[in-house]
């Protein structure tokens, strides 16, 4: 799950940036340029995690009898508090996007607050994939010893500027995990959440668009 999620966001990324460089090009450099530094920015962002992730699963074991000053350091794990890193990436790629906190942290778990942070992370980066144009806001909210997260989008704009719902890369209606759709991402969301006892439901938002809404206990 952590290498689809982290490999599925920032090679998105990567790519809708690709794709805004080659329409920038040849009339406006500037911008084409700028799409092109946050390309090898997001490169960076990605190759720092997967050492992260492949750090953690060689584990102490595998490097027996080797000097472990060789091994490269890891970067700080995922969470809340790096939040607006996601943020700042879809942003840059062209996803308006808000963020509201509700309520008081506490002490979350670090294995909540990990779930917590893939789930905007994987919901934002379907967004960008299958409704350009539109906007989202995540809403965390901490309420009742559980933290809920939910991110949401406006859907994309048709021909006449209603919008339709087309985030999430499945079909919608999915409540406590079931019926995510054939994607990896919405399904590694359901595992996750399921691993936490919490509930998950995605699909279209009354009020238009998409959204994911997941509650996780945190006690």
């Amino acid at each position: 799950r952590e290498l689809h999620d982290v490999v599925a966001h920032h090679v998105s990324l990567m790519a809708v940036q690709a794709e805004a460089t080659g329409a920038l090009l040849p009339d406006r450099p500037e911008a084409a340029a700028k799409s092109a530094d946050l390309i090898a920015s997001t490169a960076r962002q990605a190759m720092g995690e997967l050492r992260r992730l492949l750090g953690v699963l060689r584990g102490p074991s595998a490097s027996a009898g080797k000097d472990l000053s060789e091994r490269p350091g890891l970067t700080p794990a995922a969470s809340l508090s790096r939040l607006d890193e996601v943020l700042d990436a879809v942003r840059a790629a062209g996803l308006p996007v808000t963020l509201m906190v509700d309520g008081d942290p506490g002490a979350v778990p670090a294995g909540i607050d990990l779930t917590a942070y893939r789930i905007v992370q994987e919901a934002l980066t379907n967004t960008l994939r299958h409704a350009p144009g539109s906007q989202a806001c995540v809403r965390i909210s901490y309420s009742g010893g559980a933290l809920t997260v939910r991110v949401s989008d406006s859907g994309q704009p048709d021909g006449d500027g209603r919008a339709r719902s087309a985030a999430g890369g499945a079909a919608g209606g999915a409540a406590d995990g079931a019926g995510v759709g054939p994607g990896y991402g919405l399904a590694g969301i359901a595992e996750r959440v399921a691993s936490c006892g919490g509930s998950l439901t995605v699909g279209p938002d009354p009020a238009g668009g998409f959204a994911v809404t997941a509650r996780l206990p945190v006690r």
